[in-house]
């Protein structure tokens, strides 16, 4: 009897420098890409496709987009600082594009 199968496995790919946006500082990190592997007795030989590739922050292990070593320490505070309406003054969170008192729209 053959028992065969497919797992996924984590690779480290290689050690990275970026801005974290959780710890909001210059951080080590590691990418990693996940692969599903074909399994011969449970025994993981050889890649079959590539699922996935995220960045692993090493001081609060974060784990995000490969797109987070394209940002700037400038766009990740931009992202995350809230912003003040301009027709009331009220202060919002990063993530809405409208006002969530007045309602208008983010300028």
């Amino acid at each position: 009897m053959i028992i065969w199968g497919s797992t996924g496995k984590e690779k480290r790919v290689e050690d990275v420098e970026f801005y974290c946006p959780k710890c909001r500082e210059q951080a080590d990190g590691v990418h990693i890409r996940v692969s599903r592997y074909f399994t011969l007795y449970f025994i993981p030989l050889f890649p079959l496709e590539t699922l996935g590739e995220y960045v692993r922050c090493d001081e609060c292990d974060g784990e995000f987009n490969m797109s987070v070593l394209d940002l700037t320490e400038d766009d990740v505070e931009a992202a995350l600082t809230p912003w003040k309406c301009d027709e009331c003054g009220n202060q919002n969170p990063a993530e809405y594009d409208q006002c969530l008192s007045c309602k208008e729209p983010r300028s």
